[in-house]
């Protein structure tokens, strides 16, 4: 999974909460394109502004994603228009999956999504949103014909730091928590949140975004925390992907593109903001690092 767009970048920090809300519907375009329908706005495409009028019928201009559902960019994804005067208009996605549209729609108007070897979508525009641009959205996730693997259930999740991580305390490069991986059928769904748990991960920073496509897992978190000790954290930031090739895995292992970062705050009263906006010292190792899922 090539991507290199970081949820903190644009949003500032985001909690547990704040994630629930993203993956509920943009993870394709923070992850395909981060966030370029904001021309770095700190609004989301999909975030909408509750106080907009209706769409009404005339020409707009849009845009869009499309991805598979483990956050791959589908270049060269077609995307037609099935209703309204423009019925029969398409495009084609670029490199990254996006495309764009200027022409006669509302917000009954649906657009079609297809792709070689993926099971064709069918979405209508995203809510208005004010402060992108433009303000009408489209991301799809196209799923493929075989089922995801089945790795729903709960595990031990063990991050571990690259050797050349020298400016971590050696005790803390390698971590373990709880991971609880949600599983509604005998698989998993296609976009789901991870819930970490053990030592002492912070409420609020303890979620990790999950999407499937086959034998296909990727994972991208911002930020998961540890507070190890009053004034002291280890927090994790990145993403991860790798085929898991068992149908359901008892262990999995996945790259991890990130950072590890351990932060010492010297604030009285020693909450986490402070390792971005108050007096502390911040030692991070960006590398290439592993996750390891066992399963309990």
């Amino acid at each position: 999974m090539k991507t290199s767009f970081s949820l903190q970048t644009a949003f500032g920090l985001v909690s547990f909460s704040a994630l629930v809300r993203i993956l509920a519907g943009i993870v394709p375009v923070l992850l395909v394109s981060g966030l370029v329908g904001c021309n770095n706005d700190t609004t989301s495409p999909s975030r909408p502004t509750t106080t907009s009028p209706p769409l009404q019928a005339g020409s707009i201009q849009m845009r869009g994603t499309v991805s598979d559902t483990a956050y791959r960019s589908l270049a060269g994804a077609r995307v037609e228009v099935l209703d309204g005067p423009q019925a029969g208009l398409s495009t084609t996605a670029d490199g990254r999956g996006e495309f764009s549209m200027t022409a006669v729609f509302d917000e009954t108007t649906r657009f079609r999504a297809t792709a070689e070897g993926h099971v064709e979508a069918i979405r209508t525009l995203q809510p208005f949103c004010e402060r992108c641009n433009p303000n009408w959205w489209i991301n799809f996730a196209l799923e493929v014909p075989d089922s995801p693997v089945e790795i729903g259930g709960d595990y031990t999740l063990t991050f571990v730091a690259n050797d050349t991580c020298t400016m971590l305390p050696a005790d803390l490069r390698s971590r373990t928590y709880t991971a609880t991986i949600p599983m509604t059928s005998s698989a998993l769904p296609a976009h789901a949140i991870v819930g970490v748990g053990g030592a002492n991960v912070l409420e609020g920073w303890n979620a990790i975004g999950l999407g499937v496509a086959g034998d296909y897992v990727a994972l991208w978190l911002e930020t998961l925390v540890d507070q190890i000790a009053p004034n002291t954290f280890l927090s994790f930031s990145g993403e991860a992907a790798a085929v898991v090739g068992a149908s359901r895995p008892s262990t999995f292992v996945l790259p991890f593109n990130g950072s590890i970062a351990h932060c010492v705050t010297t604030a009285e009263k020693g909450e986490y903001g402070d390792c971005y906006g108050g007096p502390a010292t911040t030692r991070s190792c960006n590398s290439r690092h592993q996750l390891i899922f066992n399963r309990r």
